[in-house]
């Protein structure tokens, strides 16, 4: 929002009135109105949606306007009546913002503190402001409140980036939070993150859905870059009844923009009540207003179906040749430990890898004697033996192609945890590694007209691009075993296990 000072004493009250007038006016044409909250329930959804005029006559009684809203469908839109609408300044809040801190983050210590000396200014005097710096677990807390807000900001530390993020586990213990801690202001819950969720081995999104629901607090997702998942990002929002931000980029310049839009949004909005759009599920809600003929768009995005998660989970980073673990890891580690021993029938695979520098050679044994030392560890917090398969990748996986951060060449550099349920349908077979896509795709239609399941996924075959064919659908090894023999001869494959 632009702010201008003048001084009365050189030009006359109409004037400057008419200058301020002017430039909220071309505010409001710049800056489109947001939904920053939306409830749902089967007899009537309630929009929360602001626009800077609000922002300017907060001490005024702003009027309501005349209100348009439509909902779009797949094939169809259909127009809705809002059932009341009134102009609302909030009472007390309380905002807890979860800033990732892990090796992807691209924002600096002093980017950070910047961004959130701007969401500090913002905060009016009975509201709460927590700020949480999380990689796994929430390492830092820092808590603004009342008119000693801003002197707090001298005691603030800044986090560097570094190990791999959970955020679902952030958000999850955040309401936990909240649950044990009943508060008079309103909560609200706002998620900073960079990159994807690669450590949230026991919390899925479901299970954030469910307890934000369950505690009508609203997630709201700022997601920078081109990591993590977007889909999954944006039904966590949606779901809850948040909103869901998408920057190309963490430039702090338009993460400032946006964190303070949030932040007046929930203090100062109009809110819309109507009934829902029964004639079909929309997946974008328009919200028009005039005057001043402002514009709010909420992304409802595509339904749905089966599971949120992610399948790739990382447990810990390495240094280049180096199989020792940090510090860092001892709490995710330990959380592991303990789940396995209270759940002795569960079986986990760790999948070393390494970097591309090594030989093929070199950075299998390098991956395999990561896993080992995880194992060695997990064994060491009480783990059962049994409990734990071994496997490496060598450079074969890497996430990074192209390592052009410190932060790309430690990912590659990793061990990953994986789930060897038989609900699941853990165990694959390697049908091939062929040089083309094109191949990938021949091989796949055979082994479908076979009647089998099977995918492609892209590696690094002896530091050449491949692609690496496999069937699954095995739920135990005995099924495995069993495939394996009958495809050998039935169609003379020599295929082996993965």
């Amino acid at each position: 929002m632009l702010r201008v000072t003048f001084s009365w004493q050189k030009a006359p009250l109409s004037r400057c009135l008419a200058w301020v007038l002017s430039l909220q006016s071309a505010t409001a044409l710049e800056e489109p109105a947001a939904v920053v909250r939306l409830e749902r329930d089967s007899a009537q959804w309630q929009a929360w949606v602001t626009a800077p005029q609000l922002w300017t006559r907060a001490a005024l009684p702003p009027p309501v306007g005349n209100w348009r809203i439509q909902a779009l469908c797949a094939q169809d839109s259909f127009e809705l009546q809002p059932i009341h609408a009134s102009a609302v300044v909030a009472p007390a809040l309380e905002i807890l913002l979860c800033i990732d801190r892990s090796e992807m983050a691209a924002l600096s210590p002093l980017a950070l503190r910047t961004l959130i000396a701007a969401a500090v200014a913002e905060l009016r005097p009975e509201d709460r402001f927590v700020v949480v710096q999380y990689r796994y677990s929430a390492d830092f807390i820092h808590v603004f409140s009342g008119s000693e807000a801003a002197l707090s900001l001298d005691t603030l530390s800044c986090l560097p980036p570094s190990g791999p993020a959970a955020p679902l586990h952030i958000l999850y213990s955040a309401l936990e939070y909240c649950r044990q801690n009943p508060s008079h202001r309103r909560r609200s819950l706002l998620l900073l993150t960079e990159g994807p969720d690669w450590a949230s081995f026991l919390v899925t999104a479901e299970d954030i859905i469910a307890n934000a629901r369950q505690l009508t607090i609203p997630v709201t997702v700022l997601h920078c870059g081109m990591l993590g998942e977007r889909t999954l990002w944006r039904s966590v929002a949606v779901q809850t009844g948040g909103t869901y931000v998408w920057l190309p980029t963490a430039d702090l310049t338009l993460l400032r923009r946006q964190l303070v839009w949030i932040l007046r949004g929930l203090q100062t909005h109009y809110v819309l009540s109507f009934r829902p759009p029964h004639q079909c599920s929309p997946r974008q809600l328009r919200f028009w207003i005039d005057p001043p003929g402002s514009t709010a768009v909420y992304e409802l995005g595509e339904p749905l179906t089966g599971s949120l998660g992610q399948p790739r989970r990382i447990l810990c980073y390495f240094d280049r040749e180096d199989t020792t673990i940090a510090p860092l890891y001892e709490e995710l580690l330990s959380d592991l430990a303990q789940w396995l021993r209270q759940h002795p029938h569960e079986v986990i695979e760790l999948i070393g890898h390494a970097g591309q520098e090594e030989s093929p050679r070199t950075a299998i044994a390098l991956g395999l004697r990561r896993a080992h030392a995880l194992r060695r560890r997990l064994l060491q917090l009480g783990a059962i033996p049994t409990q734990i398969r071994l496997r490496s990748e060598g450079a074969q996986q890497p996430l990074f192609y192209f390592e052009r951060t410190p932060a790309h060449q430690r990912a590659n550099q990793r061990v990953e945890l994986r789930w060897l349920r038989p609900a699941e349908l853990p165990y694959e077979v390697v049908l091939d590694i062929v040089p083309s896509e094109a191949r990938a795709l021949q091989l796949l239609e055979r082994w479908h007209q076979r009647g089998y399941s099977a995918y492609y996924e892209p590696i690094l075959f002896r530091g050449e691009p491949a692609y690496r064919v496999k069937l699954w659908g095995f739920a135990t090894p005995e099924q495995l075993s069993h495939a394996i023999r009958t495809i050998r001869y039935r169609y003379g494959e020599r295929i082996r296990p993965y």
